[in-house]
């Protein structure tokens, strides 16, 4: 998975460029309350996303993988992946994620990704927070 390309304070991050606002088609939301927001992350065969970011650490349980490539929200250069590629992975794949800076993901194979994201640390009554649905 993608390492946050900086981007600065994620407290400070435009919460309108958060992934739920700027990306609903590809970010539902399952379930929100004061500390956690679980996302359904779904991302068509051949389609790239609005860039977007993730203010909040994270858990992304992917149950679909597919061949894609993210990139920089700012830059438009491709975020190189944290880890070699080894083949297809096992599904379903954990993977703990920092705040994510503005990016986008273009879908380059021929199957939808799906992924469940476990937001943490989330609270609704933060500035940081300012902005989210419920």
């Amino acid at each position: 998975m993608s390492a946050n390309t900086d981007h600065g304070d994620p407290k400070i991050w435009d919460p309108e460029l958060g992934a739920v606002s700027v990306a609903p088609e590809n970010h539902v939301v399952l379930y929100e309350d004061d500390f956690i927001r679980v996302l359904s992350v779904r991302l068509p065969p051949g389609e790239t996303e609005m860039p977007h970011n993730h203010r909040f650490s994270s858990i992304l349980i992917i149950d679909r993988g597919t061949k894609a490539q993210d990139f920089d929200g700012i830059t438009h250069k491709e975020i190189e992946r944290s880890s070699p590629d080894q083949g297809e992975p096992l599904l379903p794949v954990v993977v703990r994620l920092p705040p994510q800076a503005l990016h986008y993901i273009e879908n380059q194979d021929t199957k939808a990704f799906h992924g469940i994201r476990i937001e943490f640390g989330f609270n609704r009554t933060s500035t940081v927070a300012q902005g989210a649905s419920r």
